[in-house]
């Protein structure tokens, strides 16, 4: 009995030691792929190229985002100064007494802020920043795993999922720059995952909460998570059948956990209020400031006027007119959006990520065996293919991939582990699925590594008349980034660089991903645990 459980115990520890490399070497990928350079830069040296169009803040999206946090921090403002305006135009409103603000919900850039303030003090304090993104994208592998094993799936093909998520999508590239798409993955993730785990009030208080918070941190949340709030109220409201009637009565106690919903939105009203003039007034609604004047030459303004115009077309935002919050929604700009975002050489799931299609399978399987858990999450797949599918520049500007399906990546790589886990003995099934999720792997970490700015296919034409030469419009252009600059990793820029190309550190990373994804695929492929049921 003693050399039994010895040995059990000798298993157990193997069987850690093993797994805990494994999220070590997840850690070791998302390290090595946050974007940064050493240094506390003031705002005049943020807007200079080598922090911008070479740097970290290539995007607007990241700029604008970063401004908001910079502004408070710096500043000690909610509203932008001109260098500051500058820094985050065209993501840049004006309000109705002149003031710049950003255009975004201010949600990540507050929660940006411990990042900043603690690299600050270690003369890092952008990388701070970025680093509050990592740990939350990091924290979403951990909690799709936990999702997986909460529904039956087993350990190695949970594992799969959380490492496919992270870097087999373009969600690798959002997890080492500022964007707020990951955070909206944990306000999905972590109330699913409560809902599994509680049947009790604690569970209801938590998703109101991130339900709430999420509007602050981007206002289409509220759609994306009205899904999970529709499962959370079933559980407020009891239902007893009998012979001769139905009766349904409200749980008191759970009903009033709705009010914690007041305190997000108090603070996101006070936010309003304070930086756009009123409690109701969403950034997303005020007019447009596409430049900053006095800070910009003639030619530069231009030059981003034509830009911004040509990837608005079809919103029915002049970049001048205040916007109405539905307007930016249109049925007609379905069919352009689909294709957009499934079939597209430029952001297409089919070109960037097509292991997630595995997802489709799994959550097949998963209807027949938790229905309600499996028509939830297509819900929250539904409504974020729909909600991007109609909105007017469903390329999310300049960006890597569909970057607005980050959600759906999330989901579909949760339910593609139900679907490995069905079919892990089937080696043809396995062959393929490994050979996909490797292209997946290898495209995602070229984006990650290199550049996220590439323009939609729709505007090339324009742009390659402004720039004189070639433009390149799908993932080949990170490709160029890296053979012509180099990675924009921190740990390129401060340890490689003076070492290897940027192509060298690319395929050293990837081959890291790729062993792991390949360990992890053969090792559920010969694994002896038998599970058929989810």
């Amino acid at each position: 009995m003693k050399f039994r459980f010895e040995g059990l115990r000798d298993m157990i520890r193997r069987e850690a030691f093993v797994f805990g490399c494994v999220w070590f070497v997840m850690i070791l990928l998302l390290v090595s792929g946050i974007r940064g350079l050493p240094g506390n830069p003031g705002i005049d040296e943020l807007n200079t190229a080598s922090w911008t169009g070479t740097g970290p803040f290539e995007s607007s999206n990241d700029r604008g985002r970063f401004a908001l946090t910079y502004s408070l921090l710096e500043d000690h403002s909610l509203s932008f100064s001109i260098p500051v305006a500058a820094f985050a135009a065209p993501d840049l409103a004006v309000t109705a007494d002149g003031r710049y603000v950003s255009l975004f919900a201010p949600g990540v850039s507050f929660m940006l802020i411990p990042g900043y303030y603690i690299g600050r003090l270690f003369h890092y304090s952008q990388v701070g920043a970025f680093v509050v993104v990592s740990l939350v994208a990091f924290v979403n592998a951990v909690l799709l795993y936990l999702i997986a094993r909460r529904i039956g799936v087993g350990r190695i093909a949970s594992l799969i999922g959380s490492f496919a998520f992270l870097f087999a999508t373009p969600a690798f590239t959002y997890a080492v720059s500022v964007s707020q798409h990951h955070f909206a993955v944990f306000f999905i993730f972590a109330s699913i995952y409560a809902l599994l785990k509680w049947d009790d009030w604690k569970a209801l208080l938590l998703v109101w909460f991130l339900c709430a918070w999420s509007v602050a941190v981007d206002n289409p949340n509220l759609f994306l998570l009205f899904p999970i709030g529709l499962l959370a109220l079933v559980r407020i409201v009891r239902t007893r059948i009998s012979s001769d009637r139905i009766r349904i009565t409200l749980k008191p106690l759970r009903v009033f956990t709705i009010l914690i919903m007041i305190v997000p939105l108090v603070f996101f009203g006070w936010y309003n209020s304070n930086a756009n003039g009123s409690a109701f007034q969403l950034a997303g609604t005020l007019r447009r400031a596409l430049s900053v004047s006095q800070y910009q030459s003639e030619s530069e303004q231009r030059e981003l006027e034509t830009l911004v115009a040509m990837h608005e077309e079809g919103t029915g935002d002049s970049g001048t007119d205040s916007p109405s919050t539905v307007g930016f929604f249109k049925t007609r700009n379905l069919y352009n959006g689909f294709f957009v975002h499934f079939l597209s050489p430029d952001r297409g799931i089919l070109y960037f990520t097509p292991v997630v299609l595995f997802g489709i399978a799994g959550l097949v399987i998963l209807s027949r065996k938790r229905r309600e858990l499996a028509n939830t999450l297509i819900a929250v797949v539904g409504v974020n293919i729909l909600l991007y599918s109609m909105w007017g520049d469903p390329w999310g500007g300049w960006s890597f991939g569909s970057r607005y399906l980050v959600p759906t990546y999330a989901v579909l790589c949760l339910a593609a582990t139900v679907a490995v886990e069905q079919w892990r003995k089937n080696r043809i099934f396995m062959l393929v699925f490994l050979l996909i999720f490797g292209y997946s792997l290898w495209i995602n970490v070229l984006g990650a590594l290199g550049t996220n700015a590439i323009p939609p296919q729709a505007e090339v034409l324009a742009l390659e008349q402004l720039t004189g030469h070639e433009e390149k419009y799908t993932y080949q252009r990170s490709w160029d980034y890296l053979v012509v600059n180099g990675s924009k990793s921190l740990v390129y820029q401060t340890i490689a660089k003076q070492e290897i190309t940027g192509i060298q550190y690319y395929l050293i990373v990837g081959s890291i991903g790729m062993v792991a994804a390949t360990l992890l695929v053969v090792g559920l492929h010969f694994s002896s645990r038998a599970k058929d049921t989810v």
